[in-house]
């Protein structure tokens, strides 16, 4: 009896197992000495219990392979899925979009094209304005400062104990209040104007009291210079010169009403 004589199609067994009990055949017989049909029993049940475990982690190890396929297969399909079925959804949702984020043009409010276009040159001009009125109200701040100093020393330059000196340094002081009075003033004057505005609230105010301060800042140092020529010469002030210092206190209130005026909110 030879190792192809060997009878081994049990169910269940795979080629595999077979060829290696026709290969183990001859050892068994030559070690053992045993007849050819135990010896053929023998090397079945050795080549069982070698390859059974070798051939059902084969078909363990197949089967996952099958089942990923089958899962990678359902994804896929699932991706392509959801790639249809997206412009369908964002279609759906750009019509909900739309009247929540259309908000109410200008337009809609009432206002005309022509307002709110873009000016450049009406801006330049605001631009200016603004700028200009910005050195109006510093140099108002800064005149402060020699105003109050020249209505101090002008108790000392009026009275009837004065000297030359004293007269000096309150019409250097006046001098230099009118000189910076003018220079802010002409910021406000010059300054650009921008049509269909209306001054309202502090700003109207500011402007009424600039009526009585303006010609109160021109009429000062005139009447000054002649209450300081009558005094240089010995005299007693008399005439319209009697009148420069209450011009100037009048002035000097009027001016700083005005500050306060922009100053303080109210």
């Amino acid at each position: 009896m030879s190792p192809s004589d060997i009878n081994c199609n049990e169910p269940g067994i795979p080629p595999s197992v077979i060829r290696g009990i026709q290969s183990m055949f001859p050892l068994f017989c030559r070690a053992n000495r045993m007849s050819q049909k135990l010896a053929c029993k023998l090397a079945t049940l050795a080549c069982l219990c070698c390859f059974a475990p070798a051939c059902s982690a084969q078909t363990t190890v197949a089967l996952p392979r099958t089942e990923d396929r089958r899962l990678l297969t359902a994804s896929l399909a699932r991706v392509q899925e959801s790639g249809t079925n997206a412009p369908a959804q964002t279609q759906q949702r750009q019509p909900s979009a739309g009247p929540e984020q259309g908000a109410p043009s200008l337009g809609d409010l009432g206002f005309p094209s022509e307002q709110t276009k873009p000016n450049p040159e009406q801006q330049a001009r605001l631009d200016k304005r603004s700028h200009m009125l910005r050195i109006h109200q510093r140099l108002g701040l800064v005149t402060t400062v020699p105003l109050l100093a020249t209505v101090i020393t002008g108790s000392m330059a009026g009275g009837r104990r004065t000297t030359s000196a004293s007269r000096d340094l309150h019409a250097a002081l006046g001098a230099s209040t009118a000189g910076l009075y003018f220079a802010t003033a002409s910021y406000a004057i010059f300054a650009p104007k921008i049509k269909e505005t209306r001054s309202r609230g502090p700003i109207r105010l500011h402007k009424a009291l600039a009526w009585i301060h303006g010609p109160g800042m021109v009429l000062t140092p005139i009447l000054g210079a002649m209450a300081f020529t009558e005094r240089s010469r010995g005299e007693k002030v008399h005439g319209i010169a009697s009148a420069h210092a209450p011009v100037a206190y009048i002035t000097a209130i009027a001016y700083g009403a005005a500050i306060a005026s922009v100053s303080f909110k109210f």
